[in-house]
Order: C-alpha cells, then sequence, then structure tokens
C-alpha cells in the first residue's frame, strides 16, 4: 500500500533570507495521492481472475448443452475434436497424454490440421477458437461447431480496428453452429499499472480456456459413463474445487506471497534475471513470451553464483511429488546461488527441502479432481490452472514492489493486436538495455 504520514519535501529558501540551505518542510499526504492504486496487483489478479471463473461457472448449462451435443456424437462412433487453444499454456494442459485426460475429447492442439478437419462429417463436433473458410465448410457440412472466443482471435467483443481482422472480416459466429461466451477480455490483462496506461497486463485466457475445457470433459464423461443428460452440475463442480482451493490460498499464504515479493523485486532491480520451470510445460508457457506478460521472465540464460546467478530467482511450478526433473532444476538453482521458489502439491517434502519458500497448490491430485463412474481415477486436473493463478499473483506483486520503487518493468503486447509487433520491438529494446 501507499505510505501514510507526512512526507518530507523540500522548498526554495525566501531570497531575503541570510540562511540560504535548503528548508526541510513536512505536509499531510493529500488522500487522493495514491499513486494510480490502492489495491495491490497480486490482489487484484486473484479477484479478477476469481470473478472472470465465477462467470464461467454461471454458464454452466450452456456448456453442458454442448457436452450433450459431444457425447451424443461419440454414442453414435463420431468424433470430438477441439483446437480451442490458442494461447500459451492450453495446447500442453489440454494434451490428450495429460494426467487426468480421458481424452474423450481429441485436442488437436492450436490449430486442426487439413487431415483432421478431412475426418470430421456431418454429426461430429469441432470446438474451435478460429474463424476461417475451413471451419465454416465443416459447419455447412454438418459438424455441429462450437466457436470459443479468446483475446487472441478478433471477436465480438473486441473494439473496433485493436485486433488484426480474420478472413473476410468475419467473426465467430459466422463459421459456428453456437457461440460460446467465454468472457476472456479482449486485450487478455486484467491488472491496471497507472504507470503503462497503453494496457492491462498479466494474462488471463489460459485459466478460463482450460477451465471450460475441463468443465466440458466432466460433463461428456459422466453423461457417457451413465447415460444421463449433462447438465452441468459436474462442470460447475470442477470449478468450485478451483474457486474453493483458490480461496485458502489467498486467504492463508497472501502474507507468504507479499514478503516473497519484495525478495524478489529487490533482486531484479539488482540486476537480478528471473525464471519460470515447470515439467508440464504449461505454466512455464503462459510465464515468458506471453501476451500482457513480463518481457523479463525467462529472457537470459541462466548463470552461475560467479556471474551474478547469486542475484537471481528461479520459480518451479510442480504438478507431480518430487518430481526428478523438478528437483534437478532445484539442484542446480542451489547450485547457482539462486533465490528459490516453488509452488506444488503438499506431498513433496524432497523438493521443498530444497527451496527458500514453497507455496502448496492445495492438489495432491496430480490426475484430475472430478471422479466418475466406471472410471478407474479421478479425471480433469486442477494443478495447470492453481499453478498458473498462484505464479501470476506473485509475479504480480513484486512488479508492484517494482512499481513502488520505481523500478515500472516492461511488458509484451499481443501480437494479435494492432501495432502489438511494433510496440515489443520498441520497447523490447529499452528492456534490453535496463534488464527488466
Amino acid at each position: 500500500m501507499a505510505p501514510t504520514g507526512p512526507l518530507p519535501y523540500f522548498v526554495a529558501p525566501a531570497l531575503n533570507r541570510t540562511d540560504l540551505s535548503e528548508q526541510r518542510m513536512t505536509m499531510d499526504r493529500n488522500p487522493e495521492h495514491t499513486w494510480g492504486h490502492c489495491l495491490s496487483f497480486g490482489e487484484e489478479y486473484y479477484q479478477e481472475a476469481t470473478r472472470l471463473l465465477r462467470k464461467v461457472h454461471t454458464d454452466a448449462e450452456l456448456i453442458a448443452d454442448v457436452a450433450q451435443k459431444a457425447a451424443e456424437a461419440l454414442r453414435a462412433g463420431g468424433k470430438v475434436y477441439t483446437d480451442a487453444a490458442v494461447g500459451h499454456m492450453p495446447p500442453t494442459e489440454m494434451a490428450n497424454d495429460r494426467e487426468g485426460n480421458p481424452a474423450q475429447i481429441h485436442c488437436c492442439g492450436h490449430n486442426c490440421s487439413e487431415e483432421d478437419h478431412a475426418a470430421l462429417a456431418a454429426g461430429d463436433v469441432l470446438i474451435t477458437n478460429h474463424v476461417s473458410s475451413a471451419v465454416r465448410q465443416l459447419r455447412d457440412a454438418g459438424v455441429y461447431v462450437v466457436g470459443l472466443p479468446t483475446a487472441y482471435v478478433n471477436g465480438h467483443n473486441t473494439p473496433l480496428g485493436k485486433v488484426h481482422p480474420n478472413e473476410n472480416d468475419w467473426l465467430l459466429k459466422d463459421v459456428s453452429s453456437i457461440v460460446l461466451e467465454t468472457h476472456i477480455p479482449w486485450d487478455q490483462g486484467i491488472v491496471h499499472i497507472p504507470q503503462l496506461p497503453e494496457m492491462p497486463v498479466f494474462p488471463v485466457s489460459s485459466n478460463i480456456t482450460c477451465g471450460i475445457h475441463w468443465m466440458l470433459t466432466a460433463e461428456v464423461a459422466r453423461a457417457l459413463a451413465t447415460g444421463i443428460r449433462a447438465d452441468g452440475a459436474t462442470g460447475r463442480e470442477y470449478l468450485d474445487v478451483v474457486l474453493e482451493r483458490l480461496a485458502q490460498i489467498q486467504r492463508e499464504d497472501t502474507a507468504a506471497v507479499n514478503d516473497t515479493a519484495v525478495v524478489v523485486a529487490k533482486r531484479i532491480i539488482g540486476d537480478g534475471r528471473f525464471f519460470v520451470r515447470s515439467r508440464n510445460p504449461g505454466v512455464q508457457g503462459d510465464a515468458n513470451g506471453v501476451a500482457a506478460g513480463l518481457m523479463l521472465t525467462n529472457a537470459f540464460e541462466m548463470r552461475g553464483a560467479g556471474e551474478g546467478g547469486d542475484r537471481d530467482t528461479l520459480v518451479i511450478a510442480a504438478v507431480s511429488a518430487d518430481d526428478s526433473q523438478e528437483l534437478e532444476w532445484a539442484e542446480q538453482a542451489r547450485a547457482n546461488g539462486n533465490y528459490i521458489v516453488c509452488i506444488g502439491p503438499d506431498n513433496s517434502p524432497e523438493l521443498q527441502q530444497k527451496c527458500d519458500v514453497y507455496f502448496r497448490n492445495r492438489c495432491g491430485e496430480t490426475a484430475g479432481v472430478i471422479a466418475v463412474e466406471n472410471l478407474p481415477e479421478k479425471i480433469c486436473p486442477a494443478t495447470g490452472i492453481l499453478n498458473n493463478v498462484i505464479l501470476q499473483i506473485l509475479t504480480a506483486q513484486f512488479v508492484d514492489e517494482m512499481c513502488r520503487r520505481g523500478a515500472v518493468p516492461y511488458f509484451l503486447m499481443g501480437a494479435y493486436r494492432t501495432g502489438g509487433t511494433d510496440y515489443n520491438r520498441l520497447m523490447g529494446g529499452f528492456f534490453q538495455e535496463r534488464g527488466y
């Protein structure tokens, strides 16, 4: 928060004074002088991210209607494909071999290939972010096309001229059978930094994209297992788990996050570098090179203790307990003199011992959090979204601490935005000179 109480300032001495030394004066701080914000950036990210997930929660019945269509297609021997995975985290978080993914909805990654499209026929289902002639042709041929808006594709909520246009200036409604609202903001960020008026920052789309995917997955799996029509209850159950655990994290760990943020901010200002690693690469992918994200994350090479590594910070976002790759990263970071912050499950005693700070994601279920009849283990993982939100809260909070110290870092504007590439080229030069 902004400092309170009297603040010192200096006034020029009166010309008729014989003592021309500076006169130290004090004044009561004007309550309007908030430096543009009273809410910490970490808290702002939490509030906005959970608000948007709650809006998705209210759409559970609409999502269930799509899941019912998908279940009917699968029962009839048809296919259900999705490439509604535009972004950095979704392709790996939604991957068919992801722990807890029954893969009844086949994920094609960022884009379905021509072969994928050719495999779809009337009665099949395609869930997509994309606006193209190929998608429109599928819809016209009888494929049930579900459009999911995302920040990266010009949509009905995008201000005119702010995002590169789609083919034929179409929107999702022009190529889809139905469009679900995702509530993803067109400009991707949800934290407003007064010193950065050109855009809100810290990305949110991955949380929502992945959340909707797991809601659909849960509804389809239960409908297939029970024969009961999808009604939204199972999708809501998934988001309830995510929201309840995020609330617990915020309630119990905010003080520790704030303390850690001070340490990280001072290290970065003092020529430190900032790295994020995750064995499941989704969270790492959403931490660097992402629209509305920091330029500094993973921007430089790691270095040894004698080369500056003792000023650097490494965050490890762990999905499973004491993963060998993540333990190796922690050991190397310790040898490099890094400040090590980990986010992961409770049951990782070895990793906890290797870290300076360990934030529990309250999710010991590596595979999933939804039990479905006739399936051997729970499905629909929550670790990706939980880890990502915790990381974004921590990152937003150390940026808050940097800004309060007069060290405002540079951010990336999405290349999907008009002028985004030019902005990044210009600001990237300043970033390279300063390092943050």
